[in-house]
């Protein structure tokens, strides 16, 4: 991989918020460049609007790429659509609009995390790239959390609605997605590129955890995409 070290990168995690499951991802990026992992409060249960502001008052002042995954993706493309030192946006495993129908929003605000069996949350985020040592940190990840901090993230997915900020983006997008993602599907990509044409997208044969399950690849991915901006 490449020793250019210009462009950093700011990243963004999952709904745990906590950056703790992209370790491995964010050692093999930042072999290329700076990274920067952010990490979400846990002892509040902030929606959105306030992640996106604590974001943007943390991201660096010069250029730089941001990487939304999945629920982070929201996050990304509005400070993208804020800030104009962004010269660069992935989006890994993430949408504009969540594909879950809003129906569901009252049962979000109703269903713990802990009623629901470990098994069944790894197959549906690891699928059968599952590692015991993945499966086991996502274990202790998730159990770390406060039950009102997830259940906020998870009424907040099903309501946001970004596509409208996309069209303000204006910098380069690259997509990253799994082939066997279950939670975005392929119409999530295709509403992201029917929104910004340019937009590249690379495929995986990944769940939909790809960058812990493909880190290698994802940061290769991802420098590319970076050294073109460069």
């Amino acid at each position: 991989m490449s020793s250019n070290q210009s462009l950093p990168v700011l990243l963004l995690p999952g709904m745990d918020g906590t950056g703790k499951m992209l370790t491995t991802f964010a050692a093999q990026l930042s072999t290329c460049r700076p990274v920067r992992v952010i990490s979400y409060p846990t002892d509040q249960a902030l929606g959105y609007e306030d992640l996106i502001a604590l974001v943007v008052s943390m991201a660096p002042k010069d250029s730089f790429v941001i990487v939304g995954e999945s629920f982070s993706g929201p996050i990304a493309i509005e400070v993208v659509a804020t800030l104009r030192n962004v010269v660069g946006l992935v989006l890994a495993s993430s949408f504009a609009r969540h594909p879950a129908p809003s129906f569901l929003t009252p049962m979000a605000r109703i269903v713990d995390l802990a009623w629901i069996p470990n098994s069944m949350i790894v197959a549906g985020l690891l699928g059968s790239a599952a590692t015991p040592e993945l499966a086991d940190r996502l274990g202790r990840v998730l159990a770390g959390l406060p039950r009102e901090v997830i259940r906020r993230r998870a009424i907040e997915v099903l309501q946001v609605d970004k596509r409208d900020r996309l069209r303000e983006v204006h910098c380069p997008i690259l997509g990253l997605h799994g082939r066997f993602d279950r939670l975005v599907d392929k119409r999530m990509v295709n509403e992201i590129t029917s929104k910004k044409p340019a937009c590249k997208v690379e495929w995986f044969d990944a769940p939909h955890m790809l960058l812990e399950t493909n880190p290698r690849q994802a940061a290769e991915a991802i420098n590319r995409f970076c050294q073109r901006l460069g």
